[in-house]
């Protein structure tokens, strides 16, 4: 009886090749149940940064065992020689996904100097909607964002680096600056003393804030990387709203308004209801405002 030689491609024998792509597949297949048990049952026990990072760590272990027993122990190649071989073909390819590449080596720096991370609420500059978004996920080559309108965006990593970032988990706090124009008749200290009157009856502005807002307000003043950034304020009394003359023409007064927030994803929620309290209040004292 003859022997019949078994087919190949690329000189590697096709059952061979068909054992290593179902290694491949249900390599795939028990990383991502793996690393999808694992967030089920750590996400509430030990919060969602650190769960995500030991399910990515077990799913990569994972992947890394099952690619390297399909190529050396299933296929028996020698990588040595196929690297050489696939050398040009490798440039081809680097070029022509230069843009994955780009966004792949984004990531891998967003995971090992964590300048975001989940839960964070970020803000790119670059972005033309430049809206605060909160960081649900952050993968190898996208950052999954979602706004405080709701609306979910997929960013690619490249853009986080390229792009300033302002991450208001990381600095704890923001400072929301505001014009408020008045006429040049106004009497311009009742006026002040209404806005500060305002501002410090406001539940939300810094530093009355009281209860839970204030538990957690003070947790993140005694965050030793947080009194590092914000140098000299470091006690919840010295965030006091200020207001200012900041611009003076021939019709009327510019006003500055400043005070400080925690509740980034609120801002703009917390700016209309302080303006609107702001002329109400001024109305109701017979101040006319523009």
């Amino acid at each position: 009886m003859g022997y019949v030689a078994n087919s190949t491609l690329f000189g590697i024998d096709l059952v061979m090749l068909l054992v290593f792509l179902l290694v491949i597949i249900s390599t795939i297949i028990a990383a991502r149940a793996a690393y999808s048990c694992l967030r089920r049952l750590l996400d509430l026990r030990v919060g969602k940064r650190k769960s995500k990072a030991a399910s990515n760590f077990v799913q990569y272990v994972i992947l890394s065992i099952g690619i390297g027993y399909g190529v050396l122990g299933v296929l028996h190649l020698d990588l040595t020689a196929m690297a050489a071989s696939l050398g040009l073909v490798g440039i081809a390819v680097a070029f022509s996904s230069q843009q994955l590449i780009q966004n792949f080596i984004a990531g891998v720096m967003i995971a090992s100097d964590r300048r975001i991370r989940m839960e964070d609420w970020i803000e790119i500059t670059g972005d033309p909607s430049n809206r605060p978004s909160r960081v649900l996920d952050v993968t190898l080559t996208k950052t999954v964002l979602r706004d405080v309108n709701g609306r979910m965006t997929m960013v690619p990593n490249s853009m986080m680096i390229t792009n300033r970032v302002v991450n208001y988990t990381q600095s704890g706090f923001v400072e929301i600056v505001l014009p408020f124009p008045l006429p040049l008749g106004a009497d311009r200290e009742r006026v002040t003393e209404s806005i500060k009157r305002v501002l410090e009856e406001h539940p939300l502005v810094l530093p009355n804030v009281q209860g839970a807002e204030l538990v957690a307000t003070e947790r993140e003043l005694n965050i030793p990387r947080l009194r590092r950034l914000l140098s000299d304020q470091t006690k919840l009394a010295e965030f006091v709203p200020r207001v200012f003359v900041q611009e003076v023409t021939s019709m009327r007064i510019i006003l500055g308004i400043r005070f400080w927030i925690r509740e980034v994803q609120n801002r703009d929620a917390i700016v209309s209801e302080v303006l609107s309290t702001i002329l109400d209040k001024l109305r109701w004292e017979g101040t006319t405002v523009p």
